[in-house]
């Protein structure tokens, strides 16, 4: 009896230690990882040498601390979502929703279509392609 129980417990463990490993749930906090396959620290300091600007006063003149945080993303367990991008200020509340790999965000009745696979979200949109990296 003891073993089954020492077995049980065993076997418990275990389950619990691979749920904890992979999360199925995108719900979380992301930052922008790259758009169209740069980071957004390569875009600025692309765009800042296209401009002839240094990349410091640039990043001054956007208002920006701290590039990871320029672009969140919230996906809170209730199906709410809220989008900030420092740039200006903005705060978008939307809606999401998951079926498999594929979650649908949806900001200002425009809904877009992201990949979930291992703690990431990635979506195609025109020429664009951008990746979230849950924090």
């Amino acid at each position: 009896m003891k073993r089954i129980i020492s077995m049980t417990l065993v076997v418990l463990m275990i389950a619990a230690l691979f749920a904890a490993c992979g999360s199925s749930s995108p719900a979380g906090k992301y930052v922008v990882k790259s758009v169209n396959g740069q980071t957004i620290e390569e875009a600025i300091k692309d765009q800042a040498e296209q401009s002839g600007v240094n990349v410091d006063d640039m990043l001054k003149m956007l208002n920006i601390d701290n590039i990871e945080e320029m672009i969140t993303l919230e996906l809170k367990s209730d199906g709410n979502a809220v989008m900030k991008v420092s740039l200006g200020g903005t705060e978008m509340e939307g809606t999401w929703k998951q079926d498999g790999e594929t979650v649908e965000l949806t900001f200002d009745d425009q809904t877009q279509k992201f990949t979930f696979k291992n703690n990431e979200l990635s979506a195609t949109s025109g020429d664009e392609q951008y990746v979230f990296v849950k924090k």
